[in-house]
């Protein structure tokens, strides 16, 4: 079964937190037991430095402790000290033998032995903690305990000194210590949780938009988009995908485009070519017009030629197989060269050529292409411009940018200012319902463009309707050959020419 992004992250939290959680409980109790116990320490070991003070002071008093009002004093002293403590208090004679208990209560000790193993170890150290097992059943229950023997001027023993602390007081501390830190772990866990749950879904909503936007877009709904919040991975993340989603249905746009104007550029020269064998076929045309229809089919083929060429230069220049050959040239050689090309058109439309003057600015790029670059502009300046009127040329090199730039200007009707930051796309025609110019298939500028760039230039146009046409384009300037080192010959000595005739 799949589990969700926020499934997994809220049981990676959980663990985190479960065992985060578990081992400082672990190291709380640890050190709070820790703690406990050597404060209980210190307290015990004060009571019993105190109940020593008074058991020696009693016994130097009264050259010992044998009446029962002398205990009787002595028990309450001892009870003050035990009460501030928290303790209970026995002391023991020479032999071990229980002669005072701070229990308020009748007291069962008073007259008992201490084990003798308890009398054995505090011979041999001064105080000792530890549950009473080594004391025997003092006290039902387990009970700390803290013994010291008190000794004469000569360190001769004159009686034992102990205190008792409920070991079950340590347990009620930490159970209470215990159930404060639960508490605070599961409030503190189940805040986390809901906090995570919170964050993982503000985290996944946006991937299940994007997700969702996917769906449709492979579905065929080109304008599906994600709505892009803030400014982490995720956003970033939906502006990509919006994006590409603009691209591909810009490109989907562009082939579906595409696809009907070639439909549209193959159909209209095929019909009249069908209709026009048809005619001769079928006698509609009689043979003495025929050579004049020859002429126009003839004329329709070579169309439909120029259109696949321009067809299979653009599946070149896209997908990268366009070899170039760049060198150094002069680039007034190819436009006087197409000028010269175009002159029969000039003529018949009474074009006038204005800055025509080829002189010598070098360019490195490769020939042919910008060749088919000056054609293309120069055969839409020819189409559009009017009767009786005028193409200029300029060509101008700016050493310091590295670049020379060519504007070719032709006056007519120019182009409006909504269609001319489109002219430069595949098939765009400003008016497609128009018939003029119907020779042109709308995609000479666009591989203009794709030849320009790739020669390392750009390539813009501006006009001013009723005026004039202007498209300006720029490539690389020549590059600086290094001139070959020549080898200098050196005048021949008569000797040296003897020399050589006797080898």
């Amino acid at each position: 079964m799949r589990k969700s992004i926020v499934s997994q992250f809220f049981s990676a939290m959980s663990m985190v937190l479960v065992m985060t959680i578990t081992i400082l409980g672990v190291f709380f109790m640890f050190f709070a037991s820790r703690y406990f116990q050597s404060d209980r320490l210190n307290l015990m070991n004060l009571c019993v430095t105190n109940a020593q003070a008074a058991f020696d002071d009693s016994i130097q008093e009264k050259d010992g402790i044998t009446t029962e009002e002398q205990r009787s004093k002595l028990r309450e002293n001892l009870r003050l000290i035990s009460n501030t403590t928290s303790t209970k208090v026995i002391l023991a004679d020479e032999n071990g033998r229980c002669i005072v208990c701070t229990e308020i209560n009748k007291c069962s000790h008073e007259g008992s032995f201490i084990p003798g193993a308890a009398m054995k170890l505090l011979s041999s150290t001064e105080s000792s903690m530890q549950l009473n097992e080594a004391f025997g059943q003092i006290y039902e229950g387990p009970y700390y305990t803290v013994g010291r023997a008190a000794r004469d001027a000569s360190g001769n023993i004159i009686g034992y000194v102990f205190a008792f602390s409920d070991a079950t007081s340590i347990n009620l501390f930490t159970n209470s210590i215990l159930s404060i830190f639960m508490v605070c772990a599961g409030s503190m866990l189940m805040v986390s949780s809901i906090v995570s749950i919170i964050v993982a879904g503000r985290l996944t909503t946006p991937i299940r938009n994007i997700t969702d936007a996917a769906k449709k877009f492979s579905q065929g709904d080109f304008g599906a988009r994600v709505e892009v919040e803030g400014d982490d991975e995720v956003a970033h993340l939906a502006g990509t995908f919006n994006r590409m989603a603009a691209f591909v249905e810009k490109n989907e746009k562009s082939r579906s485009s595409f696809v009907a104007n070639i439909a549209h550029e193959l159909r209209t020269p095929m019909t009249s070519i069908k209709g026009f064998v048809d005619g001769m076929l079928d006698g509609t045309i009689p043979p003495s017009l025929q050579e004049k229809y020859l002429t126009v089919i003839s004329d329709e083929v070579g169309r439909l030629a120029r259109l696949t060429n321009s067809m299979l230069d653009i599946s070149k220049l896209e997908s990268g197989e366009f070899e170039m050959n760049i060198n150094n040239y002069n680039i007034w050689d190819t436009i006087a060269a197409i000028a010269f090309a175009f002159e029969n058109r000039i003529e018949e439309n009474r074009i006038t050529l204005r800055g025509f003057q080829p002189g010598k600015i070098m360019v490195n790029a490769d020939q042919d292409l910008i060749h088919q670059v000056v054609y293309n502009i120069f055969d839409n300046a020819i189409k559009f411009t009017p009767e009786n009127g005028y193409i200029s040329f300029s060509v101008t090199e700016d050493k310091s940018a590295g670049k020379v730039t060519v504007k070719i200007r032709n006056s007519g009707q120019g182009i409006s200012k909504e269609a001319l930051p489109y002219i430069f796309e595949r098939f765009y025609k400003e008016d497609s319902s128009r018939s003029v110019h119907t020779r042109g298939a709308g995609i000479g500028l666009y591989i203009s463009k794709t030849l320009v760039q790739r020669s390392g230039g750009d390539i813009w146009a501006e006009s001013e309707e009723g005026e004039y046409t202007e498209f300006i384009f720029t490539v690389p300037s020549a590059k600086q050959q290094k001139s070959p080192v020549s080898k200098v010959n050196l005048p021949v000595t008569s000797k040296q020419s003897k020399n050589k005739r006797k080898k």
